[in-house]
């Protein structure tokens, strides 16, 4: 899970940036993405960046005097902190990402998400700041949602606008939890790419927390994801080539390089390009040539339910109360991690090796969660099957399942919670 230079690029030199990556699995290491929603407690408003006790700012700032790090700095605002236990980032709306480091285990990884939530416990009893559990603002207007002083968003904000009804909603009032896997080489990267692909009506269905919207229910158990399928169309949800048997890294590369770029890294900020395939930026030489940074900010201008930087990323769970959250990597890595488990998990759910069926399956995990249909079977039945190879996957060896069960409890946990019953 490394970072990239700052050469200019070409096409095969893509392509080897997801085969260099390439990793031993006794080398692997698994990594998460927890993003929180904020609120003043005092008057229910969101947190504007700064202005008081209960802001964005003076989160960032108790947090940095707590835990150490680098500030990270735009022009003159503090925007996140890079350090040793991870870094905090912030979302357009104000909410509030810790990214932690990449880990050897699920038990180095618990610890860490068990310290950034106990901080943010103590955030809430200091600066007057009530942390929502819920995936999407179940309350507020949009329109009466802050935006984060940072360029990216002043540029993505009117692009994105201008391609989905909701993608300011998606932008400023969601939140969700993602989890970053490693891949021996371009089989295995097809292997855990096609499954978890095929797996995300499943997860949707287990991890659906986010029904209510402008103090309604929607009638969806995961309107997150209806957010996200009126974002913008080329870049969300998955493209129809991820389900043609011939798919692989290639494919995949070809398919971002057609995606529309939103900005540029030059010496003098951000610049919007207004949607040009980056594969057509490839053509340009000189001070003007795309380079390494240029690449990684368009893949993370990619929003599709898994994506690939120089590992695999899986990102269809929404947030979940502190008590449920360790249970999205841990779902994950005995599927991902473990061979059996992932051929199984494959078999699962080939019903959803189509586009269609694909379409169809996330739109009924949307609506109806466990109640909805995977192909012609209960979504509730297969997410239990699903649940129930997960956990044996951790306890027949998966790569970073760590010598605790810190993993299988989690799992028990959302389980029981879910009221499945799982066969192991």
């Amino acid at each position: 899970m490394s970072s990239g230079n700052t050469r200019t690029l070409d096409r095969p030199g893509l392509l080897n940036y997801f085969l260099q990556a390439a990793t031993p699995p006794e080398q692997w290491q698994v990594g998460m993405e927890l993003e929180k929603l904020g609120r003043d407690a005092a008057t229910g408003r969101p947190l504007s960046y700064e202005g008081a006790d209960a802001s964005v700012l003076g989160v960032i700032e108790f947090i940095r005097a707590e835990r150490g790090g680098d500030p990270i700095h735009e022009a003159d605002k503090t925007i996140g902190i890079d350090a040793p236990w991870g870094t905090i980032s912030l979302e357009p709306g104000g909410q509030v990402e810790w990214s932690s480091r990449p880990a050897t285990s699920l038990g180095e990884l618990d610890d860490a998400l068990e310290s950034h939530l106990r901080l943010m416990r103590r955030i809430e009893q200091e600066l007057g700041v009530r942390w929502l559990d819920v995936a999407a603002d179940p309350d507020l207007p949009v329109a009466e949602m802050p935006w984060m002083p940072k360029a990216r968003y002043n540029i993505m904000r009117p692009f994105l606008g201008s391609r989905g009804r909701l993608a300011h909603r998606m932008m400023t009032q969601t939140a969700s939890i993602q989890c970053a896997y490693d891949y021996s080489g371009p089989e295995d990267w097809k292997r855990k790419f096609v499954t978890a692909s095929a797996l995300s009506p499943i997860a949707v269905a287990l991890f659906a927390n986010s029904s209510r919207m402008d103090g309604k229910e929607t009638g969806y158990a995961s309107y997150r994801q209806a957010i996200w399928r009126e974002t913008d169309p080329q870049r969300c949800g998955l493209p129809a080539v991820v389900f043609d048997p011939g798919f692989d890294i290639e494919a995949w590369l070809d398919w971002v390089l057609q995606v529309p770029t939103i900005f540029l890294h030059r010496a003098r900020g951000r610049v919007p390009v207004g949607g040009v395939p980056f594969g057509t930026l490839l053509e340009r030489s000189g001070c003007a040539a795309v380079r390494q940074e240029d690449w990684e900010t368009h893949i993370s201008t990619v929003f599709t339910d898994v994506r690939s930087y120089n590992y695999i990323e899986v990102r269809s769970a929404d947030l979940l109360p502190d008590s449920l959250a360790f249970s999205v990597p841990s779902f994950w890595t005995g599927i991902l991690y473990q061979d059996d488990s992932l051929d199984a998990a494959a078999e699962l759910v080939r019903e959803t090796t189509t586009y269609e069926s694909w379409l169809e399956s996330m739109d009924s995990a949307s609506r109806l969660g466990l109640e909805g249909r995977i192909g012609s079977r209960p979504i509730a039945e297969v997410a239990t099957e699903a649940l129930s190879i997960s956990l044996r996957g951790l306890r027949n060896g998966a790569a970073c399942a760590g010598e605790t069960d810190v993993g299988t409890r989690a799992i028990e946990r959302l389980a029981q919670h879910l009221r499945l019953e799982l066969a192991v």
